[in-house]
């Protein structure tokens, strides 16, 4: 529902009941609901004095709960599946546990805006908004003597926020010429609220679920170096003190080395730049896309770094600069061929693969060709453009030996980066 009165005041509200057998009979359906209003300002009387050159300006707030579902299909259900079984005998085990209190994670989103603009040709746009996500999804440890290492479940509560801005600008408009630019940005901070119960913490592969830190901070043993003597990798202890403060002792035993929590995959801010210009029957168009103060952790590398311990695998090309001799200065333990090999961190969860996500990148570019009117009239066709086009052409990251946009959930892992194309094309309209 959409209210409209004098072109100045704008009130909207949604009201809908969703189901889905995703979840069990007893939990399917959720409520979920809307509200929202605004206040075009630059319409009010008192605005008169300053319209020539405040163009636009409306304040607008709006609060709504929606709904997420798990990803699987039957997620809810306890399933089994057939299995090679034993000794060539064809076996049926458990793949997954049933959990029938599964129900819909619920998120509480509250947005506030203003848009202003000046002289027709400078718009802004700046946003406020908080996202409390409940009955949050989570795969959660459970005894291994259950057959499995963790259960979906609807546990605790993450509080995101941030802003969002938006600046629009026609930087040249004359007879023959124009060039307009687009500039937005976003910073987004989030935090765990609660955990299930009296839990304050929940490990998940190489990431921690820890009350007041960001949701996905990583958990890690800190690496502190390469031994220059012995080409041995070093950590740091990091036991706690009386004052709770981490100890910096090193040591080559990664045993003797605590988890700690490390950084975050939460980029600080990220964002793009568009430029549009046209001339004539030239038209050219830009996109940057940018990421900063975010980190992702290495997940292909817990198998090969491993210094030599597996003979079959590959090697990452940095340990080209691996320790040869004493006095080497590097970050890439000794490889050493053979199963013996005492100084392999393939199995090590170090803070050494926690690696930078910042990036610049020429994401598209466009030139094309319209054929003027006059010439497509006289052949009876409305339009003709040539145009080409290419993607991913130029990117510059902090880390480069692999894409910072093939990362999932602060992972990365095989996943294909994105492609470099070039399209040449052609439209015609009659």
């Amino acid at each position: 529902m959409n209210y409209d009165y004098k072109n100045k005041y704008y009130l909207g509200a949604s009201f809908r009941v969703d189901g889905s057998s995703r979840l069990h009979r007893d939990n399917r359906w959720g409520t979920f609901w809307s509200v929202s209003g605004a206040w075009r300002t630059i319409e009010e009387e008192f605005m008169q004095p300053v319209k020539d050159w405040l163009t636009d300006l409306r304040i607008r707030a709006s609060y709504g709960v929606n709904g997420t579902l798990p990803s699987d299909y039957f997620g809810y259900m306890g399933l089994s599946s057939i299995s090679g079984g034993y000794l060539e005998q064809p076996g049926i085990q458990m793949s997954q546990i049933a959990n029938p209190n599964l129900k819909w994670e619920t998120n509480y989103n509250m947005n506030i805006g203003l848009d202003f603009g000046f002289w027709d040709r400078l718009n802004f746009t700046i946003e406020y908004y908080t996202r409390t996500t409940k009955n949050l999804l989570m795969d959660c440890p459970v005894s291994m003597t259950t057959g499995f290492s963790s259960y979906l479940m609807n546990i605790g509560e993450v509080k995101n926020k941030g802003i969002e801005l938006t600046i629009n600008s026609t930087n040249i408009k004359i007879k023959d010429f124009n060039w307009n630019t687009t500039f937005n940005l976003g910073h987004n901070s989030n935090k765990v609220v609660k955990l299930d119960g009296e839990q304050t913490q929940i490990v998940s592969g190489t990431q921690i679920h820890k009350v007041g830190s960001s949701y996905r901070t990583f958990y890690v043993q800190e690496f502190a170096g390469i031994n220059p003597e012995t080409g041995n990798p070093l950590f740091y202890t990091n036991e706690l003190d009386e004052n709770g403060n981490y100890i910096k002792e090193i040591t080559e035993n990664s045993k003797n080395a605590q988890f700690i929590p490390y950084k975050h995959a939460d980029p600080t801010v990220n964002g793009g730049i568009s430029n549009s210009l046209r001339y004539k029957w030239l038209d050219l168009n830009f996109l940057f896309s940018y990421q900063f103060g975010g980190y992702s952790y290495d997940t292909w590398a817990q198998k090969t770094e491993h210094g030599g311990y597996d003979s079959y695998a590959n090697i990452p090309t940095y340990y080209r600069d691996s320790w040869k001799k004493p006095g080497d200065q590097t970050n890439i333990e000794v490889y050493m061929p053979g199963k013996s090999s005492s100084v392999s961190m393939h199995k090590i969860t170090s803070s050494r693969r926690i690696h930078s996500t910042d990036y610049f990148r020429l994401k598209n570019i466009t030139f094309g060709i319209t054929l003027p009117k006059e010439w497509t009239n006289k052949i009876n066709i409305g339009n003709v453009r040539f145009y080409a086009s290419a993607s991913n052409l130029w990117t510059w990251a902090a880390y480069d030996n692999y894409d910072p946009e093939a990362v999932s959930a602060g992972s990365a892992t095989q996943t294909t980066p994105p492609l470099k194309t070039v399209t040449f094309g052609l439209n015609i309209n009659f």
